[in-house]
């Protein structure tokens, strides 16, 4: 049995965006490529939080941020899968297009349809996203006519 190569990263837009704030998901320990450190010695800790900095690719396959771990003085180059997006709350715009609802992200110029949702008329429930995103709504009134931008509160993946 051969193992299929792992999918190519570049092929689709950044997860991260620059500005977002992000958690470190492991250590990591310096591979030879961090300068003033030597090789194996800890980096950062799993858990420290920074901002993505910049966004390069590696190998014509990889998506590599510049994660600016504030609190160590370090910038470092981490893999998607290495960090994960911490914001708590975005902005974002529901719409209805026919029977499907939508949710445009400005911040990330994306907009992906509503898959489910916790409660019928959408307010005060949460609504999963068809990129996986699970995101808290405000309370508002049934009636509460669309398009609308509200503040939400992202409460988990469904990866």
């Amino acid at each position: 049995m051969v193992d299929s190569p792992p999918p190519i990263e570049i092929a689709r837009a950044p997860r991260f965006d620059i500005g977002d704030k992000v958690r470190a998901r492991t250590a990591v320990r310096n591979d030879g490529t961090y300068p003033g450190s030597r090789i194996g010695d800890f980096l950062i800790e799993a858990g420290e939080v920074g901002y993505v900095a910049s966004i390069g690719e590696f190998l014509q396959r990889y998506y590599i941020y510049g994660v600016d771990f504030f609190s160590k003085g370090r910038i470092v180059g981490m893999r998607e899968h290495e960090i994960e997006d911490i914001e708590e709350s975005m902005k974002i715009t529901l719409a209805k297009r026919g029977d499907v609802y939508t949710v445009y992200v400005a911040k990330k110029d994306l907009e992906v349809p509503v898959q489910q949702q916790e409660r019928q008329d959408l307010w005060g429930g949460w609504i999963e996203l068809a990129n996986g995103w699970r995101l808290e709504l405000p309370d508002l009134p049934a009636d509460t006519r669309l398009p609308l931008t509200v503040e939400a509160r992202k409460l988990a993946t469904a990866e």
